[in-house]
């Protein structure tokens, strides 16, 4: 009995040390797997670092931003040419937004997918974080801006619009201890927004109105206060990213309490930039649609041509392009976010009606050399130079 005892126990524990051998070759197998990827994201993150920090690298890279915010004010006009959109019809235009955001957070997400060799999505603990993102980034921005601009001249709304720069060092400074305002920031921002106004009213100054017509400084509640409303939704989706950022989440309850792990973990900026867009926008699309159906689309007064219909390859050349620099330029900015200051960079979106303005001269035939463009431009810059 003892021998046979002895054999089962010898047996047990032969298996007992081959099963946990077996466990711990998996186990160092997969941590090693683990750590190289980290190590290899630790090292992707500092680089991204390093170049989004530096001080040549970050003109550049907000400067491209700008730009390309900027050109999307003569593609937007020549969007609505191309696929015959009537201007005053709120759900047209409405629609082509949704269309074009819809599109680039599409492409983010295909791209990014791409360049990770695997598909990526949120986790489940991110989605309400995206979606708030989205409805309050994209949709409500969007819906906002364009039906306060329906109410609203281009003067008006452009030299409004740069409010979104001054809320959002505003929200900095009591959202962040280390994002306050200074003296500097103060100046800047007077600077920059100086700027603004006098590339829009700049010609009732010096002789000139721009586009003809007399500046005027009358307020509505459907125009310039919903023009407002859009400068707030869009300041606020800049601090939730950064929020995002920094801590993970902008739910206390969703936040991971190891303050060392969210540090090494942050969330992907690239794949939240992408879902949020895309989300943000099948709402505005949902909503268009919706609109549609209780009051069909009609052909432009005095033209044949119905609106969405006969478009050429170059309007949906253009759209793929209008799609592409949101794309792009939303990437590149809530990544410049991720690692730098909301008041360090948000006074370079004083340049966009700069870009906007001159890059309207010369795609649309627009009166390019101006005295006003050349001070407004030297004005903003000075601007972006006092602060950064």
């Amino acid at each position: 009995m003892s021998s046979n005892n002895e054999i089962s126990i010898k047996v047990n524990e032969k298996e007992i040390t081959d099963i946990s051998l077996n466990e711990i070759k998996d186990k160092d197998i997969q941590e090693k797997k683990e750590n190289s990827i980290k190590k290899g994201e630790q090292v992707e993150d500092s680089r991204l670092r390093k170049i989004c920090v530096n001080r040549f690298w970050l003109y550049v890279l907000a400067i491209t931003c700008t730009f390309l915010w900027g050109s999307a004010f003569p593609s937007v006009k020549l969007g609505y040419e191309k696929f015959h959109i009537n201007k005053k019809d709120l759900k047209s235009i409405i629609l082509f937004a949704g269309m074009r955001f819809t599109l680039a957070g599409l492409l983010i997400i295909v791209f990014y997918c791409i360049v990770k060799k695997q598909f990526i999505v949120p986790k489940l603990k991110q989605l309400p974080d995206i979606i708030i993102l989205g409805i309050i980034g994209i949709t409500l921005q969007y819906i906002f801006f364009y039906f306060g601009l329906s109410n609203s001249t281009g003067v008006k709304s452009s030299i409004i619009n740069s409010l979104s720069t001054f809320l959002q060092v505003v929200f900095a400074h009591f959202m962040f201890k280390n994002d306050k305002i200074t003296v500097r920031k103060a100046i800047g921002c007077i600077v920059g927004i100086l700027g603004v106004i006098i590339i829009n009213v700049g010609g009732a100054i010096f002789g000139t109105n721009k586009d003809g017509q007399k500046v005027d400084i009358s307020f509505s509640l459907n125009g310039e206060g919903i023009l407002m409303l859009s400068c707030l939704m869009s300041a606020t989706s800049t601090i939730i990213v950064k929020i995002l950022t920094a801590k993970g989440s902008i739910f206390k309850s969703l936040r991971d309490k190891d303050e060392e792990k969210v540090e090494r973990k942050k969330p992907d900026i690239i794949m939240i930039t992408g879902y949020q867009m895309f989300l943000g926008a099948l709402i505005i699309d949902f909503i268009a649609l919706i609109w549609l159906i209780f009051s069909p689309l009609k052909p432009n007064e005095g033209s044949n041509e119905e609106q969405y219909k006969n478009v050429s390859i170059s309007g949906y050349l253009l759209l793929i392009y209008m799609s592409l620099l949101s794309a792009v330029a939303f990437s590149i900015w809530n990544t410049l976010l991720r690692f730098n200051k909301v008041g360090k960079i948000a006074f370079f979106r004083f340049l966009i009606p700069v870009f906007g303005t001159l890059l309207s001269g010369i795609f649309l035939g627009e009166d390019l050399f101006k005295l006003e463009n050349l001070i407004a431009l030297i004005l903003v810059c000075i601007g972006v130079i006092i602060v950064c």
